[in-house]
């Protein structure tokens, strides 16, 4: 992306910055027109904060928990292939991904049976071998999904790799709302099932 944007427009009007903690806060101490932030409440926070001072208007798009609701007049099959594509779009990892699913108890076990065969229909028997799964982004997001598969049970999936920070697109049942899974935005492929 830096590469094209480089080679097609001029740096006064866009550029790629690439860094981590310490870029964030030398690029929030610059006077901009207009901020537009995509990503978690906390560092939306510093953003705000940091705009504030100079009372530079801001759009955040901060990670919400985009809810699935299957009731118990679905179609199971479309829902699941639908659900299964947008959660598992470079591995859970966009804004828009459904984050969990509410689900008539009458027909949770066709639905996780849908999913399971979804999930086997895009990326195999082994999506770790799939070239259409991606991995985790950074060490830190993977510690952290991997702390969230603690919560609730496993129905299928769970399968970690640190070596190469793959995690196996997972189904998870016995989720409380209390739960850490339930508290903040997953983006990544840990899908829990609600009754």
């Amino acid at each position: 992306m830096e590469t094209m944007i480089r080679e097609h427009f001029a740096d006064e009007y866009i550029a790629v910055f690439q860094g981590g903690r310490e870029m964030n806060q030398l690029l929030l101490g610059q006077c901009y027109d207009y901020i537009f932030f995509s990503g978690n409440p906390p560092l939306g926070k510093i953003v705000m904060e940091a705009a504030s001072k100079n009372l530079t208007p801001v759009t955040l798009e901060l990670g919400g928990k985009n809810p699935c609701i299957v009731d118990r007049e679905a179609r199971i099959a479309q829902a699941a292939r639908r659900i299964t594509w947008g959660k598992l779009l470079n591995a859970g990892q966009s804004c828009l991904a459904p984050d969990y699913i509410l689900v008539h108890r009458s027909v949770k076990d066709e639905l996780v049976q849908a999913l399971r065969r979804s999930i086997e229909e895009f990326f195999g028997t082994d999506p770790e071998k799939s070239p259409d799964f991606s991995r985790i982004v950074n060490d830190r997001h993977f510690n952290r999904l991997r702390e969230l598969l603690k919560d609730g049970s496993v129905i299928c999936g769970g399968a970690v790799d640190e070596k190469t920070r793959y995690i196996a697109p997972t189904l998870i049942e016995n989720v409380s709302v209390e739960d850490r899974i339930m508290q903040e935005e997953i983006f990544g492929p840990l899908l829990p099932i609600i009754e």
